[in-house]
């Protein structure tokens, strides 16, 4: 029973994750053609005929159809593929790091898959929620800040009651860790923004506060960090490469989001072996 028990736990953790992202694919198409996201059916974005529901099952269909629509024969938008398949993982990664242990700011544990089944209870099935949400959210400023450079205000707003959500039910965090991360990074963002014309979008200042809210101060500054390392690497790549001018902008959204995703899943762990790095060089 317990066996049982575990691989269908995988099944439903990679298929939440899987259906979420796909999702996203649907709102990041949507949203910026000002489309319902709800209320239209599932169709082909190129010949727009409604598929049917078998169509549309998260990855599986995609490699059913061989990557091309049925109706029309054009290929299938991969990007849509490959983001479902990072969805399934991320559902894997929250249910083995959080399932047990639903800490935030505990150190990198990957759980037994028995353990999990073992004490999973719904408090614990709230916090995954929770989580994914934050992924998701997260997924799709990536997507749409990456086709329109801008985060619109509703993704923000939506961040902010998963903040609020994860206030009372996701462990590790303090009220107070959690004001300061509201703030600690977006006011001086916002400063520099205001001495420095263009130096970071609105849509990214609201985007770190609201998640501020959320992960504190510790985890919202790792997070900050490798966003930035990762948006100047890109930068200097663009640079090199002569893809982008000295004076030409790139949204930085994507960046922030797979840093805060990154500091989700091991950001005390980065703070710890940096300490212990520090206390190594001093002596």
């Amino acid at each position: 029973m317990t066996v049982f028990l575990y691989i269908l736990a995988i099944i439903l953790a990679w298929m939440i994750g899987s259906v979420g992202f796909s999702f996203v694919n649907t709102m990041a198409y949507r949203f910026p053609r000002q489309k319902k996201i709800l209320k239209e059916h599932f169709c082909c974005d190129l010949c727009e005929t409604q598929i049917k529901a078998y169509e549309a099952v998260p990855v599986f269909s995609y490699l059913f159809l061989k990557g091309r629509c049925r109706y029309c024969g054009e290929p299938l938008v991969k990007r849509d593929f490959v983001n479902e398949i990072i969805g399934g993982f991320a559902g894997l990664l929250i249910f083995f790091r959080f399932g047990d242990i639903s800490d935030i700011s505990s150190s990198f544990i990957l759980s037994s898959p028995i353990d999990i089944v073992v004490h999973f209870n719904l408090w614990k099935l709230i916090t995954l929620l929770i989580l994914l949400l934050m992924y998701c959210v997260l997924d799709l400023v990536i997507l749409v800040d990456h086709d329109t450079m801008e985060i619109p205000n509703r993704f923000v707003i939506v961040m902010l009651y998963i903040a609020v959500a994860a206030m009372v039910f996701v462990p590790g965090v303090s009220l107070v860790s959690h004001i300061i991360g509201a703030v600690c990074i977006s006011v001086p963002m916002f400063l520099i923004t205001l001495a420095i014309p263009g130096a970071f979008g609105g849509g990214d200042i609201k985007l770190v506060a609201a998640v501020g809210l959320m992960l504190g101060w510790k985890l919202t500054l790792i997070g900050f960090l490798i966003g930035l390392l990762l948006g100047g690497i890109y930068g200097i790549i663009q640079l090199i490469t002569k893809k982008k001018g000295k004076k030409e902008h790139f949204p930085f959204g994507p960046f922030l989001c797979i840093g805060f995703m990154t500091a989700v899943i091991c950001g005390m762990d980065i703070i710890n072996a940096y300490i212990k790095l520090a206390a190594f060089i001093h002596g």
